[in-house]
């Protein structure tokens, strides 16, 4: 049965059988504890601001990754424009802002973990390349 989960280093809310070994957030290792709706509510209800446009989105991005110690976004203007609309077009079509660089199975549970930004950090591409699939989310460490 899938329980939530809370990072206790940044507050990632993670639903799940099991707590993830890392953070995709923050990176941190085995820092989830159990957190319960009341909790995650509370969390997730501190910005409710809807990101339903290609600025909000951009600029959940820009929070997503200014908060992780090992990824950055990518600094190619072009390649944000694309995929902000790539995103917002799964978001229409689909009914949420799923990475356009991974195909949705239809099963809504699993296509959940395609929500941009997916969990790319366990992917092999990133381990490989390090970049996300679309090459938004980029290793710090590389220029």
């Amino acid at each position: 049965m899938k329980k939530l989960w809370r990072c206790h280093v940044c507050n990632d809310i993670h639903l799940g059988n099991k707590a993830p070994e890392v953070c995709p957030t923050c990176g941190t290792q085995n820092a989830f504890v159990p957190s319960d709706m009341n909790e995650a509510m509370e969390i997730m209800g501190k910005d409710r601001s809807v990101i339903d446009n290609k600025q909000n989105v951009v600029t959940a991005w820009k929070q997503f990754s200014d908060q992780s110690p090992t990824i950055r976004l990518t600094n190619k203007t072009d390649e944000i424009e694309l995929l902000s609309k790539g995103v917002l077009e799964n978001l229409r079509n689909k009914g949420q802002r799923y990475c356009p660089c991974r195909i949705t199975t239809g099963d809504r549970q699993r296509d959940l973990n395609l929500i941009c930004p997916c969990n790319f950090l366990k992917q092999p591409v990133f381990k490989e390349t390090g970049e996300c699939w679309c090459g938004l989310f980029i290793k710090r460490d590389i220029e």
